[in-house]
């Protein structure tokens, strides 16, 4: 998203995804608007307290990742509890 940035910064779509600047202290580029911004953690508790949305949306959205992630992750390893039972059944 970075590469987008630097390259059609005017775009509004690439805007959408993310506007992108450079960091004072370490030198790095960090998001400072758009999508990447909100699925970026915040940097501090600070941070946090002064940009409540950011941090809520951040958290569901990790929670909604994770969520999504464990249930794929159950389906398609085998070992979701109708997998599990008809593994009992057979074995016994």
């Amino acid at each position: 998203m970075q590469l987008l940035h630097r390259k059609y910064s005017g775009n509004f779509l690439v805007d959408l995804l993310g506007k992108w600047k450079e960091s004072e202290y370490s030198g790095q580029s960090v998001p400072v608007g758009g999508i990447a911004y909100y699925v970026t953690a915040p940097s501090s508790l600070a941070d946090m307290a002064a940009n409540p949305f950011h941090a809520l949306f951040y958290l569901v959205f990790m929670l909604m990742a994770c969520a999504l992630f464990s249930k794929t992750w159950i389906e398609v390893s085998g070992s979701s509890a109708r997998d599990v039972a008809k593994q009992l059944k057979v074995d016994t």
